[in-house]
């Protein structure tokens, strides 16, 4: 056999330079974030062996004078070893390498500083390590090679990372822009950071952030939400967790929001911002919640832009589930107008909680609205004003009755809109006491008074004469007593959903008939026209002999049940009607010329 070989792997940079700025670094901004890391972890480094010492970052833009662009901080600094090592292999990094505890520091990775090419086709970094004191360049260019050399001048310890801007990104560089970038990115910062244009410095952030304070106020929080989101939060909930020691603010939304957006945060990884966009760390069902955090001990992805999900992130994403459900538990206490804001804009939200969490439906059961026949009324409302609670899955079907529930003296809830049926069986099933039952027109229809038996022989006759006319609309007749008694009759289309639940039961009992069913159910399904045995219009049609004139006014009272009910009118109800009321015309003028 041939003796083995073993290879390595040949990086092309340019390739990887590509690579960087169109999939690992969305942002070309992104050089910024990384310098700022790379600043602070040195500083951070440069701590723990000097505690007393400050630490700042000094940004240099470019000018007339001069066209670098210089990023200087007075960190730690770099061995010639570690320029090797770090700055010159893709991939490796030199977080703890020198340092035991690796917790302080931001960077990982260890190929933030190619972000640099993105935006200067050449990297130099002058540096001086407090454990070497040998002044160090170097300098890489985008095709691919570098070189190190000794510097004739003294510098103090520290890095310097200088870059000339790619004339397609002159506009980051430009003052304004430049600080709003560094406000962005390290507004939560420890550090002083100071940008120089000229002969001018200014201090840009000198400050520890108020919101990461243990003694901030409440009003502070709202102020500080407002400015950073541009939104008026109905309150604001500090939190701290211990996986992950994060520590920020959850705003509670005063506007509602769709399930399937996504909010913007404000996320920072040991101070420094790291994504607005990443949902990885908040419950999934808090989309009525915008978030304001600084974690000391979770963990980035390769490209910094969002969180990495570990076990830790779940257990800090379970604190703060913890900590929101609390809150919503002890609010309508603390204050009871936001209980009731938050109840009427999220309302949606609570419901699909209440449904996957029983310690939600307890907390809002009382306080959740439903829309009903008689306007949108509270649980608590509905269960107060009647002890049968009823609702109407289909929304056509709660269109159909509502009317004729309310003359009945029903609160009949609407219940097809998302969650509301789910939600209502949950609470049927939890809770015992509350009797929730499902309705609909045939259902309602079962609810009226039937005549009395010793009026049946006097029905007998019409009821013959009348289903022989419904007959030709697939309709069948029922006469009952209801209310209003202005109303003279009503129409209740066949409850398809019955017919399918009949037909699947007798499947799985391996029923003969099911097939039987299934097969004639188009012919054989009926609808039903029920008639007012206390309207003043029917009790005179039973008199009624002439059959020309009865099935006219039948007609008629079919298709005004039709638009009663709110079904929808086909041509041909609309050609039954107008034939129907040319008839009764003709035969009233009729009547006029005999007198």
């Amino acid at each position: 056999m041939q003796e083995e070989k073993s290879y390595s792997f040949q990086v092309n940079l340019k390739g990887m330079i590509a690579l960087l700025s169109e999939h690992l670094y969305s942002d070309p901004n992104t050089f910024v974030r990384e310098l700022l890391q790379n600043g602070v972890d040195a500083i951070t480094a440069l701590k723990h062996l000097d505690e007393q010492h400050q630490g700042k970052i000094t940004i240099e833009l470019p000018s007339a004078e001069q066209s670098k662009f210089i990023f200087k901080d007075n960190g730690i600094g770099l061995k010639e070893a570690d320029i090797h090592q770090f700055l010159s292999v893709i991939g490796e990094s030199s977080k703890s390498k020198d340092i035991e505890d690796a917790k302080d520091f931001i960077g990982k990775f260890g190929i933030g500083l190619l972000s640099c090419f993105v935006v200067s086709d050449e990297i130099i970094v002058e540096t001086k390590s407090a454990l070497e004191q040998l002044p160090l360049r170097w300098t890489a260019r985008a095709e691919g090679d570098y070189k190190i050399e000794r510097m004739n001048e003294d510098t103090p310890v520290g890095t310097r990372v200088i870059l000339t801007p790619k004339k397609q990104y002159n506009y980051i560089f430009e003052a304004d822009y430049f600080e709003k970038k560094i406000k962005f990115y390290g507004d939560a910062l420890r550090e002083s950071i100071a940008i120089v244009v000229g002969d001018t410095e200014k201090i840009v952030h000198k400050e520890e952030p108020k919101w990461l304070s243990s003694s901030v106020s409440k009003t502070d929080l709202l102020a500080i939400g407002k400015e950073l989101f541009h939104v008026s939060f109905l309150d604001a909930i500090p939190f701290e967790t211990t996986a992950g020691k994060a520590k920020g603010v959850l705003y509670i939304l005063p506007f509602r929001t769709q399930f399937s957006n996504k909010q913007r945060h404000r996320i920072y990884l040991k101070r420094m911002f790291l994504a607005e966009e990443d949902q990885s760390i908040l419950p999934n069902w808090a989309f009525f919640v915008r978030m304001l955090v600084n974690t000391e001990e979770l963990s980035a992805t390769a490209s910094r832009e969002s969180l990495m999900r570990n076990d830790v992130l779940r257990l800090a994403r379970k604190e703060i589930a913890a900590v929101l459900k609390t809150y919503l538990q002890q609010v309508k206490k603390i204050d009871f107008d936001i209980y009731l804001r938050i109840i009427q804009t999220h309302y949606l939200h609570l419901k699909a909680f209440a449904l996957e969490d029983p310690d939600f439906l307890d907390i809002f059961l009382a306080d959740i609205p439903f829309e009903t026949n008689r306007g949108q009324r509270s649980f608590q409302n509905i269960i107060d004003h009647q002890q049968q609670l009823y609702y109407c899955a289909d929304f056509e079907d709660f269109k159909q009755i509502d009317r004729m529930a309310d003359t009945q003296g029903m609160l009949l809830i609407n219940a097809s809109y998302t969650f509301d049926t789910e939600l209502l069986r949950k609470i049927k099933q939890r809770y015992s006491e509350y009797n929730i039952a499902e309705m609909s027109p045939n259902q309602l229809l079962g609810t009226f008074q039937p005549v009395h038996e010793d009026e049946h022989d006097q029905f007998v006759s019409f009821k013959k004469d009348v289903q022989h006319i419904l007959d030709d609309y697939n309709c069948q007749l029922e006469i009952r007593r209801f209310k209003p008694v202005d109303t003279p009759a009503i129409f209740t289309k066949m409850d398809q959903n019955n017919v399918e639940h009949t037909i699947s039961q007798l499947k799985e009992n391996a029923n003969p008939f099911a097939q039987v069913l299934k097969t004639a159910r188009p012919n054989k399904i009926q609808n039903t026209l029920c008639l007012n045995a206390d309207n003043a219009l029917i009790i005179t049609l039973i008199d009624i002999k002439d059959t020309y004139m009865l099935r006219s006014v039948v007609e008629v009272l079919y298709v005004q049940a039709l638009i009663l009910g709110k079904y929808p009118i086909q041509e041909r109800e609309m050609k039954v009607m107008n034939d129907a009321l040319k008839n009764l015309i003709v035969m009233g003028l009729d009547n006029f010329v005999n007198l």
